[in-house]
């Protein structure tokens, strides 16, 4: 299971990626900033919070950096009161101030809620304190806007005091109070074996051969056409109300042609965000979709190929290396020794444990650079399809038969039998594994917990 807070590879990225695109959306639109007489709700901060829920301090404080932006970009316009221009560096007169006041603010707002969440995480009554952080996560973030307002503009008459004068109206009560609801749903999901077994599934899936490869050159083009569309789109729009209006006999100014361009790019940047959501989850659809597909194809048991999904594979494997040669590939069958008696004397619970762990070790030993399936009973085969020479092969399966002696029941140890063929050129799956099962029953004959590769020597002694 992937751990909270602790998550590798591309899921993060995918989280983050979900988070940015949501808090543009919300500092886009409506829902970041809803206005509804007499109560009027900030919540274009929320997905910092979540952040800090989902990943950690510094992806927090990232996502500040983006709400900061976001902020600055929309104070840019002319249309904006007197107060927000402060936040604009091109307005204000000092825009250095302004970077403070927007971006540096914000992005000081994630870090210290994100490591609050952080430090609360394991603590005992988490959810309680979770609900604190989120609760006070408004109040924090305007004592920090108005502060650096205080110290960078102080003309303006803004100081840390508004914000404590704002404590209790019904905009902050209404505020805090969803606020902290979404962060606790968010927080209870996040902990949620099911969700957290739906993120392990979705990494994961791209570890499966079957599993779809997204061309990451194709992904940055389109998102080069899309973004150069977007600013198309936009420009063309603005021309065409000017033009109307121009029709109409309104001529604008060219300061209300910018502001029109300016929404007209801040509507753009909402649709694009909403696209970006959207992707995310089909990708994670997909992603889902492919787990399940190729977890069909694997024994229930043991976790690795079924005979047909091995022998499939197995197939394209050396379809593929047939180009470049099969010298040094090789073909094993492994099958336990007294597998029957384990199960007679031990039980059957014992037999299944001696199925998954030969079936751990076979993964462990050959799995990242071979194929490794379960043929039958107690029978797994193995592909390496990468060259290697007869001693480096020798040490690995010395090394795996050390690792299967290791696994016992009281005085009775688990041992295994192997036998190994090396392909030769244009040698098909079927003949491989007859040639290797030859060589499996050889080592049976000569007393079992051994090895055999090819036509040589018996090996592997106990």
């Amino acid at each position: 299971m992937l751990q909270q807070n602790n998550r590798q590879g591309q899921v993060r990225w995918y989280i983050l990626g979900t988070l940015v695109a949501l808090e543009l959306l919300m500092s886009f639109s409506f829902l970041g900033y809803i206005h509804v007489e007499p109560i009027s709700i900030t919540t274009a901060y929320i997905p910092v919070l979540l952040a800090g829920v989902l990943l950690g301090p510094w992806e927090a404080m990232a996502l500040g950096g983006v709400f900061g932006l976001a902020s600055m970009w929309k104070a840019t316009a002319h249309y904006v009161v007197n107060t927000d221009q402060l936040f604009s560096p091109t307005t204000s007169g000092n825009p250095f101030g302004s970077f403070v006041l927007s971006v540096v603010s914000r992005m000081l707002f994630g870090l210290l809620v994100g490591l609050l969440l952080q430090c609360f995480r394991n603590a005992r009554l988490a959810g309680g304190w979770v609900a604190l952080v989120a609760f006070l996560g408004p109040f924090l973030h305007a004592l920090l806007v108005y502060g650096a307002m205080a110290l960078c503009f102080p003309e303006a008459g803004y100081g840390p005091a508004v914000a404590v004068e704002d404590l209790g109206t019904p905009s902050d009560v209404v505020t805090k109070l969803v606020t902290m609801a979404i962060v606790l749903v968010v927080w209870r999901l996040d902990r949620s074996q099911r969700w957290n077994q739906f993120l392990f599934q979705v990494e994961a899936a791209r570890k499966f051969s079957a599993g779809e490869r997204y061309h990451r050159l194709s992904m940055v083009l389109v998102l080069i056409v899309t973004t150069c569309s977007a600013v198309a789109v936009a420009i063309y729009f603005v021309q065409r109300m000017n033009k109307v209006l121009s029709q109409e006999g309104i001529q604008l100014s060219e300061t209300h042609y910018e502001d029109l361009l300016h929404l007209q790019i801040q509507f753009l940047i909402g649709i694009l965000s909403m696209m970006a959501l959207v992707i995310v989850f089909l990708i994670f659809n997909r992603r889902y979709a492919t787990y399940k597909n190729a977890e069909a194809k694997r024994d229930a048991l043991t976790g690795v190929m079924t005979r047909r999904t091995f022998y499939h594979a197995c197939v394209r494997a050396l379809e593929k290396a047939g180009a470049q040669g099969t010298e040094g590939i090789y073909f094993l069958m492994v099958d336990l020794d007294q597998f029957k008696e384990i199960n007679d004397r031990h039980g059957h619970p014992a037999g299944d444990r001696a199925l998954r762990e030969t079936a751990r070790a076979l993964r462990d030993s050959f799995g990242r650079s071979g194929l490794v399936g379960r043929i039958g009973g107690d029978e797994f085969a193995v592909l390496l399809p990468t060259p290697r020479t007869r001693e480096a092969l020798e040490e690995e399966l010395q090394a795996f038969q050390t690792r299967i002696r290791s696994v016992e029941w009281g005085e009775t140890r688990l041992t295994c039998s192997i036998g190994g063929w090396r392909a030769v050129p244009g040698q098909r799956i079927e003949s491989l594994y007859q040639q290797a099962d030859q060589m499996l029953y050889q080592a049976k004959e000569a007393g079992r917990d051994r090895y055999v590769l090819g036509q040589e020597a018996l090996t592997g002694d106990r």
